[in-house]
C-alpha cells in the first residue's frame, strides 16, 4: 500500500474509481500540500484544455483528497496520468493528513507552460465536483475565486 495525493479531476472519486478500480483504494480525506499553487500549465487534446499541475509558491497551499492505494494500481494510475508519454512525471510529496504528515506519490507536468492554459468548463466541473466531496469550503470558494479571475469562469455548476 502507498499514498496518493490527488489534487486535480482525480479528487473526485468515481473518475479516479473507474482508472485504478473497485476495491483498490480507500479514501483518507482531505490533505493539503504547503508551498504550492494549483495552476494549469499543460494543454490536454482530452480534456480540451489546461490541466491541473502543481508549482512552487512559498507560503500558499494546495488541498486535495488523500488515498490509500494498492501498489498493483500504480500503473492504470501512471497511464491516465499520461507518464509513458511525458505528460506528467510521478514524484513524493509530504502533505499534511490530520495532524500527522505523510509522504505519498502525485504527479506534476513536466513540461510546464509559462503562462496558464485555460481549462474547459467540464474539467473545472470535474475538479469542482471532487473537492466538494472532500475539501474544506474556504479552498473550494478560493479555487472558483481563481477560475474567475484567472479564466473568465463565472461558475462550475450545471
Amino acid at each position: 500500500m502507498l499514498y496518493y495525493f490527488a489534487y486535480g479531476s482525480c479528487m473526485d472519486e468515481e473518475s479516479f474509481k473507474g482508472t485504478v478500480g473497485e476495491g483498490r483504494y480507500q479514501v483518507l480525506g482531505s490533505a493539503t500540500l504547503p508551498d504550492h499553487r494549483l495552476a494549469f500549465t499543460m494543454y490536454s487534446e482530452y480534456r480540451q484544455g489546461g490541466v491541473a499541475d502543481i508549482v512552487p509558491a512559498p507560503g500558499e497551499e494546495v488541498e486535495g483528497v488523500l488515498y490509500r492505494l494498492d501498489q498493483e494500481a500504480l500503473p492504470d494510475l501512471d497511464k491516465r496520468e499520461g507518464v509513458d508519454v511525458g505528460h506528467y512525471r510521478r514524484i513524493r510529496v509530504k502533505v499534511r493528513h490530520r495532524e500527522s504528515w505523510i509522504e505519498a506519490e502525485t504527479y506534476t507536468v513536466v513540461n510546464k507552460s509559462e503562462e496558464e492554459i485555460r481549462p474547459s468548463l467540464a474539467y473545472l466541473r470535474l475538479i469542482h465536483q471532487g473537492a466538494v466531496q472532500q475539501l474544506s469550503e474556504s479552498y473550494r470558494l478560493r479555487l472558483v475565486e481563481h477560475w474567475r479571475e484567472r479564466f473568465g469562469v463565472h461558475s462550475v455548476f450545471k
